[in-house]
């Protein structure tokens, strides 16, 4: 059987008369029946070393589960009130992330063409046109981690919000009716390769090269969802009152998606920005799409009004006025605006 030692490593002296700790839950520990045995026979009496020799244990297995009874917290040395509360393990060492992509924006040894482009008469600052030239020589390379700007292996996650934001930045709705010169091309062929690098990489397709189909729809954003957010910027701008600039955003909300909230919004701007043609041309179309709305009828005869078509004007208003509305302020403001318009046409 062998003899038994004298001390233990993190228990101590064998001679020492252990007690089990009153906390402790042998059912919760899953404690085996070896062991359960042996502290079963731990009463704070008996010395360590006659209990391990009462048990019939071989020595080596006594020990090894007094060590273990020890550390789960289920022995008490004398003195002890509650065992000694584990060492938490070393975190372990998060292994090092792949370096991040940089865009190299400098364009070291520029071409006659990028030349010829950072010295053209756009509106694009310097900082702008030499991300777009650098994101061009990307596309040429065909890698599309380093256009998307990502580690390669990256995760779904991170390959998304890399797309998300880099086809904000980049698409050419942002720019729409600047004057861009060459890189109005630049930014479109940009935004294609991109889109088709996320499609690439997303693919669940091994074979999808991402040169023979369209974006797939679980790409960061649908037309309708950048709409949405091109129609919130345009708010913004209105707001602060840049209603010339909001106008653009809104024209190109609509193109992407004319609900009728976006049409009327873009009309009541157009207005604000003394453009009572384009205006007109928005509330028509939201009118058509929901004629029994008094609330659009007044924005129409508004525009009409505008544009100095107060025949018209006072048609709509008419017809608004027959239709059924439950809003007396509302009412209020057509009865309000007809006799603005027939004061107009007396004076007329």
């Amino acid at each position: 059987m062998g003899a038994v030692p004298a001390e233990i490593s993190g228990v101590g002296s064998t001679q020492q008369k252990l007690r089990v700790s009153p906390g402790f839950d042998p059912m919760k520990a899953q404690v085996g029946p070896d062991e359960y045995f042996l502290l079963s026979r731990i009463d704070g009496v008996q010395p360590l070393r006659d209990v391990m020799l009462a048990t019939g244990l071989p020595v080596e297995r006594a020990v090894a589960i007094v060590m273990k009874l020890r550390s789960i917290g289920a022995l008490l040395l004398p003195g002890e009130t509650a065992p000694p509360k584990a060492a938490p393990a070393p975190a372990p060492t998060p292994p090092p992330k792949p370096a991040q992509p940089q865009l190299d924006t400098s364009l070291p040894d520029p071409t006659a063409d990028e030349l010829a482009a950072l010295s053209e008469d756009n509106v694009l600052d310097g900082p702008t046109r030499r991300r777009i030239l650098a994101l061009g020589r990307l596309v040429a390379k065909h890698d599309p981690w380093l256009l998307l700007g990502v580690p390669q292996g990256s995760n779904h996650q991170a390959l998304k919000r890399a797309y998300f934001k880099l086809s904000k930045d980049i698409h050419p709705d942002r720019f729409y009716g600047k004057q861009l010169g060459s890189f109005g091309e630049r930014l479109s062929t940009v935004f294609e390769a991109a889109s088709r690098a996320y499609e690439r990489l997303t693919s669940p397709d091994p074979r999808v090269s991402g040169t023979h189909r369209a974006v797939t729809p679980d790409q960061p954003q649908s037309p309708q969802e950048y709409a949405a957010e091109l129609f919130d910027r345009a708010i913004g701008l209105e707001v602060s009152g840049d209603a010339l600039e909001a106008m653009k955003l809104f024209a190109a909300a609509i193109r992407l998606d004319s609900q009728t909230k976006y049409l009327r919004r873009a009309a009541s701007c157009a207005l604000a920005a003394n453009q009572p043609r384009t205006a007109l041309e928005y509330a028509k179309k939201a009118q058509a799409a929901s004629p029994s709305d008094p609330s659009l009828a007044r924005l129409l005869a508004i525009a009409f009004k505008a544009t100095g078509k107060l025949a018209d004007a006072e048609e709509v208003l008419v017809m608004a006025m027959a239709l059924k509305s439950e809003n007396d302020a509302l009412g209020a403001e057509l009865r309000s605006e007809l006799a603005e318009v027939r004061r107009l046409l007396g004076g007329s």
